[in-house]
């Protein structure tokens, strides 16, 4: 989701809340919080690896789908998962088509049907992107693609739904080229500029 420091989890409110209450305390809250199981978490700073893999896919979508009626989100676009009452900022967005909304408030505006969601995996989020919160997206009608990109390596999965089957496929290889959003990305422009921090770095 994040690079090294969004912790999880890091509550702004440990106690059980409603929906409406965490829309609330976002509309006048300074950073970004997700609301995960009742919980209001915050999000916290990301690593230069990261912002880089985020504005590499940005760039290379982007540049993809100039001429058609697609947007890409990179990391501040709210998502709101009605079936299972939880409210995400996936690192990367992809919406084509008409965009539909759940407007908790006329300034605040959550995205209901993304196409494509992008996380980038950190040590502290890799566990809850996977399991809880790759659940919860997996309800979202009309996802095609739930991608995940690795800071550690050169790697990327792709949770591709194929009628109501999720397909797993990995590309981990210099010359492979997933496909995200019917756009072909090279593997290296993904990781364009961005240094890879091993285990004995």
């Amino acid at each position: 989701m994040t690079a090294q420091a969004r912790s999880m989890p890091q509550h702004a409110a440990n106690s059980i809340t409603s929906l409406e209450e965490y829309f609330a305390f976002e509309m006048k809250a300074e950073g970004r919080h997700e609301f995960v199981e009742g919980k209001i978490v915050a999000m916290a700073y990301t690593s230069e690896s990261h912002g880089k893999i985020a504005s590499n896919l940005n760039r290379l979508l982007g540049n993809y789908l100039l001429e058609k009626a697609c947007d890409v989100y990179s990391g501040d676009r709210m998502l709101f998962v009605k079936a299972c009452n939880q409210v995400f900022y996936p690192d990367l967005l992809l919406v084509c088509g008409e965009h539909q909304f759940y407007s908790a408030d006329p300034k605040m505006k959550a995205t209901l049907n993304p196409l494509v969601v992008v996380e980038i995996l950190s040590d502290s989020t890799e566990q809850h992107d996977k399991t809880n919160k790759t659940r919860c997206y997996k309800k979202i009608r009309g996802l095609q693609q739930i991608v995940f990109v690795s800071q550690k390596e050169q790697h990327v999965r792709i949770l591709e739904n194929e009628d109501g089957k999720w397909v797993d496929t990995e590309f981990y290889e210099p010359e492979d080229v997933p496909r995200i959003g019917n756009c072909d990305i090279p593997l290296q422009e993904i990781y364009r500029r961005v240094e890879i921090e091993t285990a004995n770095a």
